[in-house]
Order: structure tokens, then C-alpha cells, then sequence
């Protein structure tokens, strides 16, 4: 008996174990099956790339002044706020402007009112130099009727030689004197329109002066660096006593306004994506954890067009490539669930279609 159940044992065996082998190779079947068909259609809810980054703004802060450094008031990744102080220059040369321009401006408000008090002065002169000139001119008129009158008395000899020579020399010495009198207003007059011409320029040269003083106030106020915005800065490599040069980056602020992702989608992605879809966002760096966001725009072009280097097609070893086009997506966590989240950490994203 024992011999003969030896062969029907084995047969079981045989069978089971080519069962196992067929459900293992349909197994084997259906996947590749379902691989081949996933190259030609897509049945996932999602469009997802892992070639995407959180992004923030970043301020780099430089200077508008020139200066050896004085005092330092911020260290690496310290929590600054809009308006602190953060590096303060050595003012002494730009006080000196100042008092040179103050003083400029003195002079010249001098200059102004001394030219006012010449107009004022001018315009007396020229009041006076009129009245005299209306005297001369009733001078002259009477001396004119005199010398008519005593004319007619010499020609019927009522009155001597001599007295009608005094008059005559009456009458020529007040045209001399009206005549006079005529040319010392009409130089009053022309004093009078230099000194108003002198005014304009003296009021612009103050205006000019009060403009250098100001800018010279400006320049100092450049001495005092601070934060434009809240953030945290970045990594300080200054030392007291370095100079510093206008327009040198002396400090980089994070600022802390806005979070938001860049994902680079392939350009063949692009079409199932729009705008106002709803993403999740997993932070590699904060152990797979999982953010909500929304995609709010779309690049004008492929990164590769904004590349330094852009790739040149035209030669004759073109390969195609696919493009990678960055898709921004917003936050939609609170910013408190965010203090953890840092720029340039390595995300995924799932846009759901």
C-alpha cells in the first residue's frame, strides 16, 4: 500500500506546484500587460514630478554709501524686522559735506537778500531820480517861458543885452539838466532790471544750494544700512573696519512674506494641468510630510530658455530632448504649519487632474 500511494503523493504535488507556476506567470502576464498599456494610456489621477522646489523672495540688501564699517548689528540667520538697523558706516566725511553745504547755502541766502536790499535801494534811487527829473522839467518850462518873453522885451530894447543873455544861459542850462536827469533814470532803470535778473539767478542758486544740501543729508542717511522687509538673514561675512563700496551686497534677507513651489512638469504633463487645481505637496525633508496647495501659474517658456546657456539646436547632432516647463504652486497650508518649511528644500507634487 505504502508503495503505491508514493506515485499518487507525487502527482499531487506536481500538480499544485504547476498551479502555483501558472497563477505566478498570469500574474507576470497581467503586469506586463498593464505596463505595455500604461505606455499608451494613462489611468493614474495624478501628474506628478519630483523635480520641484519650495521658493521665497530674497532681498539682497546692498549699500548706497561708501564707508569702513563701524558697528555690525545682525548675525547669520538672525530674525530681522522692516526698518533694524543692520550695519552702520563711518559718518565722519559725510558731516563734512553737510557743514560745507549748510554753509554754501548760507552764503548764498546772503548773496539773495543782499541783491534784495540792492533793489530796494535801486528802486528808491530810481523814485527819486523821477521827482527830480519832474522839477527839472518845470524848470525848464519856466525857463523856456522866461526866455520867450524876455526875447520879444530885447527885440522892442525893454530889457539890456545882459539880462537876456542870463536868460538865455537860464534856458540852456535846465535843457542841460533835464537832459541829465533823462540818462541818470534811464541808468537807474537799466540797474533796476540787472538787479531783478541778478534776483532770479541769486533764488536759483539757493534753490540749487538747499537741493546739494539735501542730497548731502541723503548720502548720510545711506551710513545707517537697515532691513528693508522682515525675514531672517543669511550668512554675515562682514568684519568691522571693512570698506564697503556702493552698491555691495552686504547682507541676504529671506523674507518671510510668501512661501510657494516651482515644478518643473514635463512639456507632455503640461496640457492635464490648469490653473486653480489642487496639489499635495510632499516635503522630503520633513519625513514625507504632506502640505495642500493650488497651481497659480505657468512659465512663459522652458527653463532651458531662461538658462545663461541656452541649448543650439541647429547643429547636426540634434537629440530631442524633453522640456521641462516650472509650474508655480501656492501654499494653502496656515503660515504656522509652514515655519518649518525652508527654501530650496526638495519637494514632490502631485497636481490631481
Amino acid at each position: 500500500m505504502s508503495e503505491e500511494n508514493k506515485p499518487a503523493e507525487g502527482i499531487q504535488k506536481d500538480k499544485k506546484r504547476n498551479t502555483i507556476l501558472t497563477i505566478i506567470s498570469f500574474v507576470f502576464l497581467a503586469a506586463g500587460g498593464l505596463w505595455i498599456l500604461s505606455l499608451f494610456f494613462d489611468f493614474s489621477n495624478y501628474e506628478t514630478t519630483n523635480n520641484a522646489q519650495v521658493e521665497a523672495y530674497i532681498s539682497n540688501v546692498s549699500a548706497r554709501a561708501s564707508g569702513h564699517i563701524a558697528a555690525i548689528r545682525f548675525e547669520t540667520n538672525q530674525v530681522v524686522h522692516k526698518g533694524d538697523t543692520l550695519v552702520i558706516l563711518d559718518d565722519s566725511e559725510y558731516l563734512i559735506k553737510v557743514s560745507q553745504a549748510e554753509a554754501d547755502l548760507a552764503i548764498a541766502v546772503g548773496n539773495l537778500h543782499s541783491l534784495e536790499q540792492t533793489i530796494i535801494t535801486s528802486s528808491s534811487n530810481q523814485s527819486a531820480a523821477k521827482e527830480k527829473l519832474a522839477g527839472d522839467l518845470a524848470s525848464l518850462e519856466k525857463a523856456q517861458k522866461d526866455y520867450q518873453r524876455f526875447k520879444n522885451m530885447y527885440a522892442d530894447s525893454a530889457v539890456t543885452r545882459n539880462q537876456y543873455d542870463q536868460v538865455v544861459s537860464k534856458l540852456r542850462s535846465e535843457e542841460a539838466y533835464l537832459k541829465a536827469g533823462k540818462k541818470g533814470l534811464d541808468a537807474n532803470n537799466s540797474v533796476t532790471k540787472q538787479s531783478n535778473i541778478n534776483l532770479e539767478a541769486a533764488r536759483a542758486t539757493v534753490a540749487r544750494k538747499k537741493a546739494d544740501l539735501e542730497a548731502v543729508k541723503l548720502q548720510l542717511s545711506y551710513t545707517n544700512i537697515i532691513a528693508p522687509a522682515d525675514g531672517i538673514a543669511g550668512e554675515r561675512n562682514l568684519s568691522i573696519g571693512e570698506l564697503i563700496n556702493a552698491n555691495q551686497v552686504i547682507a541676504t534677507i529671506v523674507l518671510n512674506q510668501k512661501l510657494w513651489v516651482s515644478a518643473n512638469f514635463k512639456e507632455t504633463q503640461i496640457r492635464k494641468i490648469k490653473i486653480g487645481q489642487q496639489v499635495v505637496i510632499t516635503i522630503d525633508a520633513l519625513g514625507e510630510k504632506e502640505f495642500r496647495g493650488k497651481v497659480t501659474g505657468f512659465s512663459p517658456a522652458t527653463g532651458a530658455k531662461f538658462s545663461m546657456v541656452e541649448p543650439d539646436n541647429a547643429t547636426g547632432n540634434f537629440v530631442k530632448i524633453t522640456q521641462r516647463i516650472p509650474v508655480k504652486i501656492e501654499f494653502e497650508s496656515e503660515p504656522k504649519d509652514l515655519e518649518e518649511v525652508k527654501p530650496g528644500m526638495n519637494v514632490t507634487v502631485e497636481v490631481k487632474k
